[in-house]
């Protein structure tokens, strides 16, 4: 199973760069998750791998600017960041820093994503694979 952009983007208008954007961005995370053999299950709330809450709220997958969840300069919001529904945290154990850079991927801590797996394909500002938010 692969995360499209259908289940990225939803129901949230977007425009052609982001759309653009979210294509290159998912296919690093697809061939990651290829790579793993990653089975991954559906969350309840989005009905599709990417974690979220029910009616939006809490997005994993690409935020509008005017949305309140995480950061105001999150890499959701550039198309260029998505949480993957990973309620054990067996793929964010299955994940180290040289797997990241293999495939020009970020995480955010394991401690600070209980249930998910973050992934971008940018930098955050300390540059490391695996940052603290």
């Amino acid at each position: 199973m692969r995360i499209d952009t259908d289940q990225y983007f939803g129901l949230k208008e977007h425009t052609e760069d982001q759309w653009a954007t979210a294509v290159y961005m998912l296919e690093k995370v697809n061939a990651l998750l290829t790579h793993l053999k990653w089975e991954y299950p559906l969350d309840p709330d989005t009905g599709t791998g990417i974690s979220g809450s029910r009616n939006g709220s809490g997005d994993g997958g690409f935020r509008l600017p005017t949305a309140i969840t995480g950061s105001k300069t999150s890499a959701h919001k550039l198309a260029r960041a998505v949480d993957i529904y990973d309620p054990e945290d067996v793929l964010d154990e299955s994940l180290n820093d040289n797997l990241l850079r293999q495939f020009g991927l970020y995480r955010e801590h394991p401690g600070s994503t209980r249930g998910w797996v973050h992934l971008q394909d940018i930098p955050p500002g300390s540059g490391r694979r695996t940052f603290i938010p």
